[in-house]
């Protein structure tokens, strides 16, 4: 197993916003989390701890598993894929340095984890997870978060995500176009089963329904939701972008959705229509066993070839429960 002790950090020398200064309770997370897409303020615009001398220095001490710390080099298309690298690769730390001119995109996992961030990430975690409905929070089993480096006027490219979503704006600017999460004429069947089948490249872009997006100009101080498979891509402002991303896990997408779709996708390659989910219960209920089933086998062989997967070592952010006074929600 890989070390994963952070080494000391010293405390920021600079207050940082808690409580209603760092994230207010618009009225809408209750309603909408996880259906639509709705903006919110918060309390980190332009704040020291996300500056780049400070995000470099984070860069350095997160764990370097997999994928814990990602960039790309070079302009992309809306309709691009992930894996892109239209530039010569730099490393991390020249793309970091580099990052208003270089035309990259720099993105720090589990920053929620880090002596320094982890505190105003976790109470950021915990107060949405808090302002949401009891059924929500049931839904939810952890939560963690992302740092984006964004060079001016790049794009994100047109995708998907199983996690429910929330961007907060820190520094430069963003135009988010956000789609219809539940609209199968748009992200169909297929391009979640390959998705959730491991294919972050499955959501196919169609410039045609740009129409059918909602805009949202992000600036500094402001925030978007957008839910679990709500198809998306960011256009940046002339200035370098700062942005960190808030995700949650849900049991009914990560654990029981996830499971069916990738069954539907074994069908579907035998050469066969799959019913999709929520079409029956007790077919959907049939798949997730077998999944289960399968992926306990699949596990046991890949531990044993590979060993154990060290990433699985790393803390991950869980909720803790939320007081109630008379039935009522905090503030």
């Amino acid at each position: 197993m890989g070390d994963t002790t952070a080494p000391c950090v010293s405390e920021a020398p600079y207050a940082v916003p808690t409580g209603v200064a760092l994230l207010t309770d618009n009225g809408e997370f209750r309603a909408k989390f996880n259906r639509t897409d709705f903006l919110f303020d918060h309390g980190l615009a332009g704040h020291p701890l996300f500056e780049l001398p400070a995000l470099a220095e984070l860069a350095n001490r997160i764990p370097k598993f997999r994928d814990f710390v990602y960039w790309q080099n070079g302009r992309v298309n809306v309709n691009d894929k992930w894996d892109a690298n239209p530039a010569p690769r730099l490393s991390l730390e020249e793309t970091i340095h580099g990052i208003a001119h270089n035309d990259s995109l720099v993105i720090l996992k589990h920053a929620e984890q880090d002596p320094l961030y982890g505190p105003v990430l976790q109470e950021i975690l915990q107060r949405i997870y808090s302002f949401t409905s009891p059924a929500a929070q049931a839904d939810i089993v952890l939560g963690e978060s992302l740092i984006f480096l964004n060079s001016p006027g790049r794009k994100t490219a047109y995708h998907l995500d199983l996690e429910s979503n929330f961007l907060l704006q820190i520094a430069g600017e963003k135009l988010v176009h956000v789609f219809d999460c539940a609209d199968r004429s748009l992200t169909t069947d297929v391009e979640l089963e390959n998705h959730c089948g491991g294919n972050h490249n499955g959501a196919i872009y169609k410039p045609e329904r740009e129409g059918d997006a909602h805009f949202y100009h992000l600036t500094p101080g402001h925030g978007v939701h957008f839910p679990s498979m709500g198809p998306h891509w960011v256009q940046n402002g002339e200035q370098l972008s700062i942005s960190i991303n808030i995700n949650f896990d849900l049991k009914s997408i990560h654990h029981r959705m996830k499971r069916i779709y990738r069954v539907n996708r074994l069908i579907r390659r035998l050469g066969l229509e799959p019913c999709a989910p929520g079409k029956s219960p007790m077919k959907d209920a049939l798949k997730d066993k077998m999944w289960l089933g399968v992926s306990a086998v699949l596990n046991s062989v890949r531990t044993a070839v590979k060993g154990r997967d060290e990433s699985m070592a790393y803390p991950a952010w869980r909720p803790a429960p939320v007081a109630r006074v008379n039935g009522a929600q905090p503030v």
